[in-house]
């Protein structure tokens, strides 16, 4: 089965993106996108961020405007979980340093977070990757009529 993926990397982190089924009791699944940032280290775990389909056209579109504007933009989810409310925030930003340009992905949950640093054609693959899993996550699983026979 091939499944439609990226992943970017930096030093010591890296971005994957790729279609999730959102799949709650009593209802039909959904198509979604995720997220999944992660350290390149032992034993640490991976943080995921998964948007609906809209909300992957959004950061499409965020990613595209900062590369070419500049600046960051952010897009936070919050959930009530077993632990109580949990906060995610995704940021998309461009940077300067050392007179260099720089794009970076990052997430922060709690007092976790992982940045992932890249170049502008990563940056801006990632966007056109992201609209496209946009459309094609767009579904909702309807279940088969029963036949009459």
């Amino acid at each position: 089965m091939k499944v439609p993926q990226i992943t970017i990397y930096s030093r010591n982190s890296g971005v994957e993106i790729g279609p999730y089924e959102r799949r709650t009791t009593g209802k039909p699944a959904e198509g979604r996108i995720a997220l999944r940032f992660f350290r390149l280290e032992e034993k640490s775990q991976p943080l995921r961020f998964v948007v609906n389909p809209t909300e992957g056209f959004e950061l499409s579109r965020l990613i595209s405007r900062i590369c070419q504007s500049g600046g960051k933009e952010t897009m936070t989810h919050k959930y009530e979980g077993p632990d109580g409310e949990t906060v995610s925030k995704l940021a998309v930003e461009r940077y300067e340093r050392n007179n260099r340009q720089g794009y970076a992905l990052s997430i922060q949950r709690g007092e976790e977070s992982v940045n992932v640093s890249t170049t502008a054609d990563h940056f801006l693959y990632a966007a056109e990757f992201l609209r496209h899993l946009s459309l094609v996550q767009a579904w909702v699983e309807i279940p088969a009529p029963e036949s009459a026979g």
